[in-house]
């Protein structure tokens, strides 16, 4: 059985004092955790590590470990004596180790939420002072736990302060209420009136897996080497003139190189360095870290045709070589490749590399969100970008976040470290979230649906009054005035400007299925493209079959294992084809201005 090296010089015994130091009282869940799982890599091996259950775990915690785990991952105070309610889902196989041994008891009372998930009621009387509550379990199971406090004595009303973590939502427990940030149309169904009014702390999903070690541990199909892969592209500058190039190392590469010239051109090849970060996944067991690389290359000349490879200098590990081409100076034909939903799939993979063979002239790619299933899971984005590699290495990727890049409520920050996309979006969210660019007569308005609705509404109605563009075409993923998923903040915040400026084309996913609408104005059909937007969502793997009967406003649908939808602009012409895998059109339209 393979052991890690330092396993098979030390005795468990041994490291578990070496590693007892990094804790102490002043120890938080995330250092505990830290602390928890290095020791787990130098005593374990891959198949003990993979092989983990909860009383094992449990085992290896060290007193002081233990005592934080169970007292430091929430915590609040009360005014006066109150009594806490932790709701646990009745899926959760085993309680939270610290719930009955910090003096919760099970009750026999249920609550409900909208899509029939139940929660059994765990109680305990506190006096007026601090509460300290635990991790929500040592497994990924979600949904996290979460809690509402009331008085000891009927009608007084108990005040919550001094959150940990901080920024703490507060409302009232009571029918339709949110429990989750991350999945607000979530919200309870049934509760049991002797919960009703009483203050809810809810949380997010996400926070499940701060303490996440049993079944946890997990392998990439595409380890990083010293050779360089996945390589792909994506523009943070001006498409006509600059390209970014990225791609993954293991950690014995420190620096990167990439060597370009035009197409053809019979000269030597200019070289490029590469910024290196390195990356951990302290989970990804067969490859915790690796290098990702990025080379900006700028001065492009427009319009043209440029070969490249990547690699370290002085060294013989280079990447296949490859080309791409800059965006054009002016008005040109082009057409680019719109997906949706690809959730790092093989079947997707097979999808793209078809339709780029039958369609090679496609410009780039864009994605409206759910790149990947879990988002903060680097395994999940080595089978992504290994997949697209055949067309990411030629033609740039451009896409949107989803609920599943911003993983479980927190943050889209393995897409944002691995992807170098425009930094000019709205600068009241993070950059590169939202963005815009252009590409010969169109606009593109890539929006982030994980991210405040506001702030994004004010800086796309600046940028949509300043576009000179022929064709306007928003990406974001959340659909709206399809079906079951309306999202009316949205439609307020962001198709209110759709009308106002003419955008003409919105791209979105989410709901698996392809379903285009009828030009749609204020919520309403209207008579034709020049009068109203087409919102269309798609999926690229297998998704569900047309609703029956058909909603309003969809014009048209389609079913099958997955669309890579062409759209080619010309002009004042544009034509939109959602292909299968052997090419064939299961969708099709076109706008003439």
């Amino acid at each position: 059985m393979h052991k890690h090296p330092l396993a098979a010089v030390r005795s468990a015994a041994m490291l578990l004092l070496l590693f007892a130091g990094r804790v102490s009282a002043q120890s938080s869940v995330p250092e505990v955790m830290d602390a928890l799982i290095n020791r787990l890599y130098a005593t374990q091996s891959l198949e003990q590590l993979y092989a983990l259950d909860d009383a094992r775990v449990q085992s290896l915690l060290l007193p002081e470990e233990r005592r934080i785990l169970a007292t430091k991952h929430w915590s609040f105070t009360v005014d006066i004596p109150a009594v806490v309610s932790v709701m646990r889902n009745v899926e959760q196989k085993i309680p939270p180790f610290w719930l009955a041994e910090s003096g919760f008891a099970k009750t026999d009372l249920l609550v409900t939420n909208v899509d029939g998930w139940k929660y059994e009621v765990w109680q305990k009387p506190v006096p007026a002072g601090r509460v300290e509550l635990g991790i929500s379990s040592l497994d990924e199971f979600r949904p996290h736990y979460f809690v509402c406090v009331g008085p000891q004595e009927s009608g007084r009303k108990v005040t919550l302060s001094a959150f940990h973590p901080e920024g703490q939502a507060v409302g009232e427990m009571k029918e339709g209420a949110s429990t989750y940030g991350d999945w607000t149309e979530l919200v309870l169904a049934e509760i049991p009136g002797v919960l009703r009014g009483q203050v809810l702390l809810p949380t997010t999903r996400g926070r499940a897996r701060e303490a996440c070690v049993v079944s946890s541990f997990r392998k990439t199909p595409f380890p990083s080497s010293r050779t360089p892969g996945p390589v792909f592209l994506t523009w943070s500058g001006d498409p006509r003139v600059t390209q970014d190039i990225h791609w993954r190392t293991n950690t014995e590469i420190n620096a990167g190189v990439v060597r370009y010239r035009e197409k053809g051109a019979a000269g030597s090849f200019i070289e490029v360095s590469a910024d290196c970060r390195k990356m951990e996944d302290r989970l990804l067991a067969n490859d915790r870290y690796c290098h990702w690389f990025t080379a900006a290359l700028t001065a492009l000349k427009p319009g043209q045709a440029y070969e490249y490879q990547v690699g370290a200098p002085d060294s013989d590990n280079w990447s296949q070589p490859a080309d791409f081409s800059t965006a054009p100076s002016g008005t040109a034909p082009f057409s680019f490749l719109y997906c949706s939903d690809t959730h790092n799939r093989p079947d997707w993979g097979d999808l793209l590399q078809s339709v780029f063979k039958l369609h090679p002239e496609a410009a780039f790619c864009t994605v409206s969100g759910d790149l990947v299933g879990t988002g903060l899971e680097r395994d999940d984005w080595d089978q992504f970008l290994n997949f697209g590699e055949p067309m990411f290495s030629r033609r740039p990727l451009m896409p949107a976040i989803g609920n599943h890049d911003a993983q479980l409520g927190l943050g889209p920050g393995m897409f944002l470290d691995i992807l170098s996309l425009p930094p000019n979006g709205p600068a009241a969210i993070p950059p590169e979230r939202a963005y815009t660019f252009s590409y010969s007569n169109a606009q593109f308005f890539v929006l982030d649906v994980m991210s405040d609705a506001n702030a994004q509404a004010d800086w796309l109605r600046t940028e949509l009054a300043r576009s000179t563009a022929t064709w306007k075409l928003a990406i974001f993923h959340f659909p709206l005035y399809l079906v079951g998923e309306e999202y009316p903040e949205l439609q307020e915040k962001w198709a209110s400007l759709f009308d106002a400026y003419h955008v003409d084309l919105v791209l979105t996913g989410h709901v698996h299925n392809h379903l285009r609408s009828y030009p749609v104005r204020g919520g309403k059909r209207v008579a034709s493209p020049a009068e109203g937007t087409i919102y269309i969502t798609s999926v690229s793997i297998p998704g569900d079959r047309m609703p029956n009967p058909k909603p309003p406003l969809i014009e048209a649908g389609a079913s099958g294992p997955g669309f890579c939808n062409l759209i080619h602009i010309d002009g004042n012409r544009l034509t939109f084809r959602a292909l299968a895998k052997d090419g064939a059109a299961k969708d099709e339209f076109s706008i003439q201005k």
